[in-house]
């Protein structure tokens, strides 16, 4: 299965309004909609963690089925865990991409809140997400 890293999208498809309603929906994915999947992932997703995936020191990639199995477990594995944007996404229509910064909080064993941030790059290709590059911090970002 290959990727394609230049989006092709009708410049149309993707106002600002169309990607805030995409990253929302993204959101809602990682909140444990797993349902929303077939309505916002492309035929072929992919998304790419830039960083170290559950402790195996290597970087994860996943397509839509093993995403929503990850987050059918994770949300169940973890206290109260919301994910939400922290503004709204920038949204580049001619070329078919919205970068976004977003936060997770929890509960950690001890009942005390844990927030951490990341940032988003989406790649869109007939007005659904084909492709995610993610970055997550262990921290919330200032400001």
């Amino acid at each position: 299965m290959s990727v394609t890293t230049t989006p092709t999208t009708d410049s149309a498809q993707l106002t600002r309004e169309a990607g805030t309603r995409l990253v929302e929906g993204w959101a809602a994915l990682w909140n444990g909609d797993v349902a929303l999947a077939e309505q916002i992932l492309a035929p072929g997703f992919r998304l790419y963690f830039a960083d170290d995936f559950g402790g195996s020191g290597n970087a994860a990639t996943f397509g839509q089925d093993e995403l929503t199995a990850f987050i059918s477990v994770n949300s169940h594995a973890l206290t109260g865990v919301t994910f939400s944007a922290d503004a709204p996404p920038l949204v580049d229509s001619e070329r078919g991409e919205i970068a976004c910064r977003w936060s997770e909080s929890n509960a950690d064993d001890g009942g005390d809140v844990v927030v951490k941030s990341g940032i988003d790059m989406f790649a869109v290709t007939d007005g659904k997400i084909s492709a995610v590059w993610s970055l997550t911090g262990n921290r919330r970002f200032a400001g």
